[in-house]
């Protein structure tokens, strides 16, 4: 209970973070992953360890666990991030664009600010004057924000499987079946196209 209880705890956070957030934090990219943990990886991660915990792991693998939750999540949400500003609004369900709609800089956009000088000034007025968005999509597109990304979704893809390798052996067939399972979901986060 605790432990979702911070769940809950870490999205309210992570909301507020998000709507107090000053000119300079919207540009940081470290305040960026502070609130992407709070609002996404928290629940993942928390999850992760509930489990470990409900099955009397030790604190090693309930620490490992949480860890794979944890970047789960954050690459869970940077691939979201990828597709608000790749896919379309059909194959996405929902509004294409919607996080610069919205007034909010994600990683690509923050990775693409580091290339595109003209993009700053754009996030700090959250996308609000007219044209805004359209100029903002642009100069992603001209960046490497997209691609550096999706690098940091794998980075952390790769750290969650590491976790689960860094397990203790498994005991049972089930359980090496399950770990498997556990890393085929980080490539199934990383290639997902909505």
């Amino acid at each position: 209970v605790q432990l979702l209880s911070q769940v809950l705890e870490h999205l309210v956070s992570g909301e507020v973070m998000q709507m107090t957030a000053t000119q300079d934090q919207t540009l940081d990219m470290e305040h960026y992953l502070e609130k992407t943990y709070c609002k996404t990886a928290s629940l993942m991660a928390n999850s992760a360890r509930a489990m470990a915990v409900l099955g009397d792991h030790p604190l090693q693998v309930c620490d490992l666990a949480w860890n794979y939750g944890r970047h789960l999540g954050l690459a869970f949400q940077i691939v979201d991030d990828v597709l608000d500003l790749t896919a379309s609004a059909t194959l996405l369900g929902k509004p294409a664009l919607n996080d610069l709609k919205s007034g909010l800089a994600t990683a690509p956009v923050l990775f693409a600010a580091e290339e595109q000088p003209a993009l700053r000034a754009l996030i700090m007025r959250r996308f609000k004057q007219d044209g805004d968005v359209a100029q903002a999509v642009k100069l992603i597109n001209d960046s490497s924000g997209i691609q550096r990304a999706k690098d940091l979704a794998k980075q952390h893809c790769i750290l969650a499987a590491q976790m689960i390798q860094a397990l203790p052996p498994a005991q049972t067939e089930h359980a090496w079946q399950a770990r498997q399972a556990l890393i085929s979901i980080t490539h199934r986060v990383l290639n997902r196209k909505k």
